[in-house]
Parts: structure tokens; sequence; C-alpha cells
């Protein structure tokens, strides 16, 4: 095993923890600043200036011979419950081991580099997602929010932050923004590897929209109340469910729907549902097709009774940088490794990041195509062919004129 494996391969188990049914790393919580302080700890083992925002979000600066916005990669810390090691913290350790790669070459590049670790892109502890980038970016800060614990957004914010913020030589600042941004990522589906390709080009990100679906009814006895008087909540809910279904089947192959979260209330064998909320998670490749079949979704909520919907999340489809996906195909040529363009299925913080700078984005295969459990897995080589071209591509991005 190279050096470079062993490296890689070792922050991934220092990392990722092993006592739990897969990665539980939610946005602020133990496992999630555990991983956030070491990173800036190893950050400055290797001289590099930490700085912690106010939502958490982790930046690195390696120094340049000049004073300018620096050259950026990075991904996000968090994960979703029971997750895979390699969702988000591959671009952030990957990313840490090809900036190591390009200043073991013996001379500062001209333009300082960056390694951002975002605090939070999975929505998986509070309803709303891409909140760190969107605070990096200075996009719109997210409204009251609260976990199913009754913790609210910003309580566990700030108490996760300055703990990260007091760790000694960190500064206390939202970071200025880079002059580029490119983001290491597994492809989280079966694309790359039934092509038996190494390496993704990402052409752009499919747009993404969420709701909250509520269906009230009325709480009764299980075994007294006839069927044909019930005013069931989980059975509108599941007949609803089924018609979204359909109609998501009908509509146009390069739709993606999904509903994976439910909860009943109030969630008693033998008692009547009164309350049934479930999600709904759309993405598209086309702004266009997803509004379509978004009207055509409210038609038939529409057609309920006793319903209401709520957006959590309206991320419209973003083409990446051509610029740096031209220049990304020809230092893989030139290094002859095996690569395909491709769209990603999967939202990403560099959706957001591309509202501000030029992005892109490094995709290497998931194996069966699995992401977002515990299984996610990626050979060591193709990590690194990844950790390669992001190294070579860092480099010539820093020492250009």
């Amino acid at each position: 095993m190279t050096n470079e494996a062993i490296q890689l391969g070792d922050l991934l188990d220092q990392f990722n923890t092993s006592d739990e049914v897969g990665q539980n790393r939610l946005v602020y919580n133990q496992q999630w600043l555990r991983n956030q302080r070491a990173l800036i700890l190893l950050g400055q083992e290797h001289d590099a200036q930490a700085t912690v925002d106010d939502y958490g979000n982790v930046s690195l600066d390696f120094p340049g011979q000049e004073i300018s916005a620096p050259i950026a990669t990075g991904s996000h810390m968090d994960t979703v419950r029971q997750g895979g090691c390699y969702d988000g913290l591959y671009g952030v350790l990957g990313g840490f081991c090809a900036i190591q790669k390009l200043y073991q070459q013996g001379h500062l590049p001209k333009k300082p580099v960056r390694l951002i670790s975002f605090s939070e892109e999975e929505g998986s502890r509070f309803p709303a997602a891409f909140t760190g980038s969107n605070y990096y970016t200075g996009h719109q800060q997210v409204t009251p929010l609260v976990d199913e614990m009754g913790i609210t957004f910003d309580q566990a914010r700030r108490d996760a932050v300055r703990q990260l913020q007091t760790i000694p030589g960190v500064r206390r600042q939202r970071a200025p923004l880079p002059a580029s941004f490119t983001e290491l990522h597994i492809e989280q589906g079966p694309r790359l590897a039934q092509a038996h390709q190494s390496l993704g080009l990402v052409t752009g990100i499919v747009a993404q929209d969420r709701y909250d679906v509520t269906v009230y009814g009325q709480a009764n006895h299980a075994g007294t109340t006839p069927m044909a008087q019930r005013q069931d909540a989980m059975a509108t809910a599941s007949h609803l469910m089924a018609e979204l279904y359909d109609l998501a089947n009908k509509s146009s192959k390069s739709l993606s729907f999904t509903i994976g979260e439910i909860h009943v209330s109030p969630n008693v064998s033998n008692v009547i549902a009164e309350r049934c909320t479930f999600s709904i998670d759309c993405r598209e490749e086309s702004d266009e097709r997803l509004a379509t079949f978004l009207t055509a979704m409210q038609v038939v909520i529409q057609h309920f009774e006793n319903v209401t919907v709520k957006q959590t999340l309206h991320v419209p489809a973003t083409p990446l940088s051509q610029a740096l996906r031209k220049q990304n195909a020809e230092i893989a040529t030139r290094m002859n490794f095996p690569f395909q363009e491709l769209f990603s299925g999967a939202g990403h913080d560099s959706q957001i990041m591309s509202t501000v700078t030029p992005t892109a984005m490094i995709f290497v295969p998931s194996e069966a195509g699995i992401s977002h459990a515990p299984t996610e897995y990626t050979k060591m080589s193709d990590l690194l062919y990844g950790v390669a071209l992001l190294a070579t591509s860092l480099s010539v991005q820093a020492n250009e004129s």
C-alpha cells in the first residue's frame, strides 16, 4: 500500500466511528464536534490558518506567494442518520490529502489554497439543508428550527460553535469567498461503477424540491369505530402516497421522487391515526420539467381533504463551470485517468458555491451505487484517482497567472 493510501485510509478511520450502526454525524452533535475540532488541529499541525464562522464552517487556509483569494476545495462534515463512511467526509479528507500533495512539491503555489469543511448539507437533524454553504456564501439564514428532541437550531449552533471558536489560534469570522471551488465527492449512484470509470466530471446538479405533507383525521378507537365512519389520517395518506408515486412513475425518466420519512400520531396500534406527516423529495435535471411535475402533484393533492403542504427546500438546477471541467478533462487525459462526464442526481454544496465562484465537481465510483447507508463503499484505488486529479487541478489553478 502506498503512503498516500495509508494516509487517506488512516484519516478515514480516525474520522469515522465504529461503535454504532453507520455514521451519525448530525450537525452540531458530539460526533460532528469531535471531527470539526480534529480537522482544525490537523490543519494547524500543517501550518494552516483555521477560521470558524458562526455556523461552524471550518476553513483551513494554506499560504501562497501572493495575497489573493484562495483556490478552494472541500465538502460537508455531516452525515445522514446511519450514513456511510465517504459521503462528504471523503471530500474533506481527500481534499486535505490533495493539498498536502500540492505542498510537497517543494515550493509555495502563487495563490493560497483553502480546505473547507461545511457544517451541514444533509438536512438530517433540522428540516433545512445546505445551511453551512448558504451561510458561507452570504445567502439567507435559516428560520427558527427545532430537532426531534426539542433543541433549537440556534441553541445547538451556539453551543457547538463556541467550543470550536475558542480553540487557540482560530479566527472567528466568515471567511472571504474563494476564487474557485472544486468539490471531491463519491458519485452516490451506479453509473461510474457500471461503466468501469474511475472518475466523473460533473456537468451540472439536479433541481431539487422538498415538502412536508400533513394529513389530518380524527383519533378514535380501532375496534369500535366502523370502517365507513372513520376519519383515518393514515388511510388517506396511504392513498395519497400511492397516487403520487403513480404520477411520478408516469413522468419524465430523469425525475426522482421519494417519500422517505413518515410520522403517524398518536402512533398507537389500537388508535386510529389523527395525523400523518410524510416527506417528499423531488429531483430533476430540468427546472422546467420539475415545475411541470410539481404542478401536477399539487393537482393530485388538492383532490384530498384536510391536507396541508409545506415546502422545505427549493434549489434550482445548477450548471457547473465549463472552464474548470474542461481543464480537469485535459488533466485527466494527460494523466491517463479513465473518466466520463455526467449529471449529478444528488444535491451538493457545489450548487450553493457556484452562485458566488466558478465551481467544479469530481466524482469517484460508489460500489453498487449504494450511498446514504452503512454499506457505502468506494475502492481505495478510485479514492486515490480522485485525490490525484484534484491535487493537479488545484496546482494548475493556484499557479495560473
